[in-house]
This record gives structure tokens, C-alpha cells and sequence, in this order.
């Protein structure tokens, strides 16, 4: 199984619009980040997990050339903006199952995306043809287990997914225990990160290592990173005794077209 990050930034991306940092003046390519998204490749079959409004570049500069499920993590629009452009790939996989949480899929449904399932509407040029698959605990793809993983992103149920070993948790400030147990001695663990202050509705860096440190991943990855992270500097300071993010871990910063084998 074959990990790629499409996408390693938030909703804004990186460089942010009308920004002059250093992150979003930074001549290192780790520091341009597209809508976080992951694509798994398992068995001839292309899995991706969020679809945001960066995924037509995501799926030129990597030549994508065929999706065949889609897992949703939530709704909000830097997770879902793409899908209308996964209407190319509907030649392979005609509908293409899209796997998510039954109230997610609901609001996609109704509020988001209602052209592509009400039949009064002209198709024209064609939509998107997808089978909304609600689900809550497990489920298998081309024979491999897949389990959700409920978290909380601020007040928001927001899913995650385990497979094979690894774990993708994106958009997530609070994880609850049960969801917490399924975490421990990963190979892998791919956490959302937000920034170095307090959100909301985001881990900071801090407390993703921390939540690492509790469950001991082989490696751990961290995502959704906005423009107050320089990659290089916080990368040397997990290596760094005395350093904020000195981790004894095997910790890095995700970036976009980072590839990665389980």
C-alpha cells in the first residue's frame, strides 16, 4: 500500500493570499501547501480521502489518471470543494462510492452538492456520478479492513480512518478515548497540526506530539499546516534537545507529494 500527501496545507493554503511571512515567501517547495488530502494506492485501486478545492492541481501535478472511492473526513468546503471535478474519473468507476458519515453525507447531499442528485436538474456537460455509502465502524476496500475513527473538530464529529496499520486524522482538536485506544503502536499516524498558538478547532503542534507520545506510533506525520510553520525549522527542532518539539519519536512535518509505504 502506497501513501501519497496531496495536499499538507489548510483551507487558506500556503502561500497565504497577501502574505508576506517567511513561510509564504519561502523558497523551500515543503512550505506550498495545497487542501490536505490523502490518496491511497492499494491493489490497482486509487482511495482518496477528501476531495478540496486544490484537488484539480493535486490531480494534474501527480497524473492521476483514476479515483475509485472517495472517503470524506467532513464537510466543510476545503474538503469537499473538488468533488464536482472527480466527474473525469467516472469512466473507471461509474458511481464512485463515496464513504462518509451518514449525517455528513446528508448535508453534502442536501445543501452542498443537491445538483449532482436531483434528477430535475439539466446534466449538460455531465456531473459527478457518486454512491453516498454511509458508514460507522468498519468497512472493507479491495479487501483491506478500514475503520472510522470519530474525533471532534472544535464542536464539529468530524471522521478519521484507520487502515493497514496507519491512521489519518486531519481537522481534530479533541480525540475521544474510544477513538484514542484504536491509536496506539500505529506504524503510522498522520495527524492534523495546525499551528504553534492555541485554535479552536485545531491541535497545535504541541499538542499533536503530545498525543503521539501517549500512543506511540513508529512514525508520525503531522498535516494540515498553516503558513506559521516554517518546515525546515520545526523539522530541526524535533531533532533539537531543549527545543519546544524535541521528541525522542520519529516526528516530521508532511508535504505535499510526500510519499510514504506501509
Amino acid at each position: 500500500m502506497k501513501l501519497t500527501i496531496l495536499g499538507s496545507g489548510t483551507s487558506h493554503g500556503v502561500p497565504m493570499i497577501g502574505c508576506s511571512c517567511a513561510t509564504c515567501l519561502s523558497a523551500d517547495p515543503r512550505d506550498n501547501r495545497t487542501n490536505a488530502s490523502l490518496l491511497i494506492e492499494a491493489r490497482g485501486r486509487n482511495i482518496l480521502i477528501d476531495c478540496g478545492r486544490d484537488f484539480r492541481q493535486q490531480a494534474l501535478r501527480h497524473r492521476l489518471d483514476r479515483v475509485d472511492y472517495l472517503l470524506l473526513t467532513h464537510t466543510h468546503f476545503d474538503h469537499v470543494a473538488g468533488i464536482d471535478d472527480l466527474r473525469v474519473f467516472n469512466r473507471h468507476a461509474a458511481p464512485i462510492p463515496l464513504f462518509g458519515n451518514p449525517a455528513h453525507l446528508n448535508y453534502l447531499k442536501t445543501y452542498i452538492y443537491h445538483y449532482l442528485f436531483d434528477p430535475e436538474i439539466q446534466r449538460g456537460g455531465g456531473v459527478t456520478e457518486l454512491d453516498l455509502v454511509a458508514v460507522n465502524e468498519r468497512f472493507l476496500l479491495e479487501g483491506f479492513l478500514f475503520e472510522t475513527l470519530p474525533a471532534y473538530h472544535g464542536e464539529i464529529e468530524v471522521f478519521g480512518y484507520k487502515f493497514g496499520g496507519c491512521a489519518y486524522l486531519s481537522d481534530v482538536s479533541y480525540v475521544p478515548k474510544p477513538t484514542l485506544q484504536k491509536l496506539y503502536n500505529l506504524d503510522l499516524l498522520i495527524l492534523g497540526a495546525l499551528r504553534h498558538t492555541p485554535h479552536p478547532t485545531h491541535f497545535t503542534l504541541a499538542e499533536a506530539l503530545e498525543l503521539a507520545a501517549e500512543v506511540k506510533p513508529r512514525r508520525v506525520y503531522f498535516t494540515h499546516l498553516c503558513h506559521d510553520v516554517l518546515h525546515a525549522e520545526v523539522e530541526s527542532g524535533f531533532l533539537e534537545p531543549g527545543s519546544p518539539y524535541f521528541t525522542p519519536l520519529v516526528a516530521h512535518l508532511a508535504f505535499d507529494g510526500l510519499s510514504l509505504e506501509i
